[in-house]
């Protein structure tokens, strides 16, 4: 096609795309129409290639023509969609529960027990409904537990505690911690333990050890809440003094 001038016809393909805007095209993927005004630049979300024609001719004249053309087509390139929104985090719901000990405090003398309930609850559990119970913190001499050691949703248990007359007395904290099961969702709830004292011991009915009688081997006695046995004959020694292999043995408490 020698001769002839070719003149692109961006700016008039242009104003075609911008007469589709203003007819109510969603260039941004919004679903709105904006207007565009011609003679300026296409928008990001619209392409087209070039046409040359014959200088002066109008697409009207060039179509009715024979002979090769120069076709175009204009793009519309709409906006990725966004997907769906995502819950946000404060809608969703995370399983929670909650452990609570009643009182939260107890004073027991040394040997003694007591008791104290323990309630729990479930904010949000999904199809979680079982609850563990566990109790850590327990010193020497003492011993505590939960029962039932597992519990359904929003229930109540008890917690006992048993001490030995060997404990040292003092203050101890207890802790009593419920797991939701299936999930990583716990709750703890505290309990003081307050220790005083020895216990007094129990009363035997074997008669009591007495210092200036004269016991020989098979010879039985109670002394500080214990039963001894003479394993031979012996006098003023006093039970719990001569050690595991003295006259004494220890039978065990009355």
């Amino acid at each position: 096609m020698a001769g002839p001038v070719r003149a692109p016809l961006r700016a008039l393909l242009a104003g075609a795309v911008t007469a589709a805007a203003i007819a109510g095209v969603a260039l941004t993927g919004t679903g709105t129409g904006t207007a565009h005004a011609a003679g300026t630049p296409l928008p990001a979300q619209v392409f087209a290639p070039y046409v040359e024609d014959r200088a002066g001719d109008s697409l009207s004249k060039l179509a009715s023509q024979s002979g090769d053309k120069y076709p175009t087509m204009a793009f519309l390139q709409a906006a990725a969609t966004a997907s769906s929104p995502s819950p946000s985090a404060s809608s969703v719901q995370v399983p929670a529960i909650q452990v609570q000990v009643s009182p939260s405090s107890g004073t027991v003398t040394a040997g003694s027990s007591t008791t104290a309930t323990v309630s729990t609850a479930i904010i949000n559990n999904g199809s979680n409904t079982s609850i563990a119970m566990t109790v850590s913190g327990v010193p020497v001499g003492v011993t505590a537990s939960v029962s039932p050691s597992s519990v359904n949703g929003s229930s109540s248990a008890a917690l006992s505690v048993s001490t030995l007359s060997t404990v040292v007395p003092g203050t101890y904290t207890l802790t009593v911690k419920g797991t939701l099961t299936g999930t990583s969702a716990t709750s703890s709830a505290t309990y003081t333990l307050t220790v005083t004292g020895t216990a007094t011991a129990p009363a035997c009915s074997t008669a009591s050890w007495v210092g200036t009688q004269v016991y020989t081997g098979g010879n039985t006695v109670s002394w500080k809440g214990h039963q001894w046995s003479a394993k031979w004959w012996t006098l003023g020694e006093e039970p719990g003094t001569t050690g595991q292999w003295g006259v004494w043995q220890d039978l065990g408490t009355c």
